[in-house]
């Protein structure tokens, strides 16, 4: 399955899974302490279709762990996993703080148990949340400064060729952001990173073709619209082959 793909199915099925949870929770929360069944006298018999309210959120807390999981990326970049993270517990810990101050009639002991479980996981969720924004401005800043763009809005070296910045950093974070989107397999960022980690054979194919740099473009003319998923791939073995494309 390709990476955008797995992304928003991750996120489907995450979401789906927090809301489960949610509706689940709210019920079980209303129910409070109660006890159904064996022959002793229950102070607080539980109401009729009780048990289906606790089986509600543990299905939804399999679908978010799924969903978290799924995606495919760490919690340490940008993507479903850490969207999923952040609305999970600091959206889910927001409603129950919501639950337990706007509704009096709550069980005491589900009040207590809400308040607590709203004061770790509202930090846990904004601490990863906060993580992706930064990580999401430095990006858009990283971009922002790239490399000189032609009339074309292409990058360009020097000596006319598309490029990503000669030196191996810049050209080595070039490639990390290809991988991190999707727009290589683990594959061709092997090969690719052969190149970079052996000069004298990067130095044999510079003047010809620098392929981290135009893959790149590549990339861009597909995130803009200007080429489609099927365009892009078919010039991107293209490159991979060592082939100059126009």
């Amino acid at each position: 399955m390709k990476a955008a793909a797995r992304e928003i199915v991750s996120l489907v099925v995450g979401l789906t899974g927090i809301v489960l949870l949610g509706v689940g929770l709210d019920h079980v929360l209303d129910i409070g302490s109660c006890s159904t069944g064996g022959s002793y006298v229950v102070a607080r018999p539980c109401p009729e279709g009780s048990a289906v309210w606790f089986w509600v959120p543990m299905a939804g807390a399999i679908m978010w762990i799924l969903g978290l999981v799924g995606g495919g990326r760490s919690f340490t970049e940008p993507g479903s996993g850490q969207v999923l993270w952040t609305v999970g517990f600091a959206g889910g810990g927001a409603a129950l703080l919501v639950k337990v101050l706007t509704q009096p009639s709550m069980p005491p002991d589900a009040r207590l148990g809400a308040s607590i479980v709203a004061a770790v996981s509202i930090p846990m969720g904004l601490i990863v949340g906060v993580v992706g924004l930064v990580q999401l401005v430095r990006r858009r800043r990283g971009r922002g400064s790239g490399p000189r763009r032609s009339k074309n809005g292409d990058p360009r070296r020097r000596d006319g060729q598309p490029g990503a910045g000669r030196d191996p950093w810049s050209r080595l974070k070039a490639l990390n952001d290809l991988r991190s989107t999707g727009a290589l397999t683990r594959e061709e960022f092997v090969a690719l990173r052969a190149d970079l980690a052996d000069p004298a054979s990067d130095a044999r194919r510079a003047p010809a073709i620098d392929r981290v740099a135009l893959i790149r473009q590549f990339a861009d003319q597909r995130a803009s619209g200007a080429l489609s998923a099927a365009e892009f791939e078919v010039r991107k073995r293209g490159v991979m082959r060592g082939e100059r494309v126009d």
